[in-house]
């Protein structure tokens, strides 16, 4: 640890608390703050700031403690890019339930399968990006060369088309 001068020391401890809390702020974890702001103290050299008001030393601590946190959260975002919280539905384990519940889905599936490959070109490609992809409906819009106005029209009548033909099966 370099030799800090006793003056920055009582500086230090005067405004550590707000410093920790901003930090905080800036961190969401308290814990980190602490170690940000005691980073931040090691590296304000003695000889860069004995000769200016402590308003100025206190602006330039804040500048070095923002700069750490900031840091420390795109250290955070790298470290985490790519990793989801909650994996997709699809992949966890899905209960098959009762065999007749499975050959029933399975029917389902394949009816609502039949269904969408009878629908017109546009509506099913509508569709698809839609529900499978997760496209918005400008993107659909913009790739199908149609209105976004359009772009519901095709998959709400589409999405009918299928529970209608679900419906008449079940009956």
């Amino acid at each position: 640890m370099s030799a800090q001068h006793p003056r920055q020391i009582t500086f230090f401890l005067e405004h550590r608390p707000a410093l920790v809390d901003y930090a905080a702020r800036l961190l969401g974890s308290r814990d980190q703050a602490e170690d940000i702001v005691q980073d931040a103290f090691l590296r304000l050299k003695t000889d860069d700031t004995s000769e200016y008001a402590p308003r100025q030393v206190l602006s330039y601590f804040y500048s070095i403690v923002r700069n750490l946190a900031l840091d420390q959260l795109k250290r955070r975002n790298v470290e985490t890019r790519g990793r989801e919280i909650d994996p997709p539905f699809w992949i966890l384990p899905q209960d098959p339930g009762t065999p007749e519940e499975a050959v029933l889905y399975s029917d389902q599936a394949r009816l609502a399968s039949q269904t969408l490959d009878a629908l017109p070109p546009d509506t099913r490609r509508a569709i698809e990006l839609y529900r499978s992809e997760g496209w918005t409906l400008e993107a659909i819009a913009n790739e199908l060369k149609i209105s976004v106005a359009t772009a519901h029209r095709l998959i709400r009548s589409g999405m009918v088309k299928i529970a209608l033909s679900l419906d008449q099966a079940s009956q």
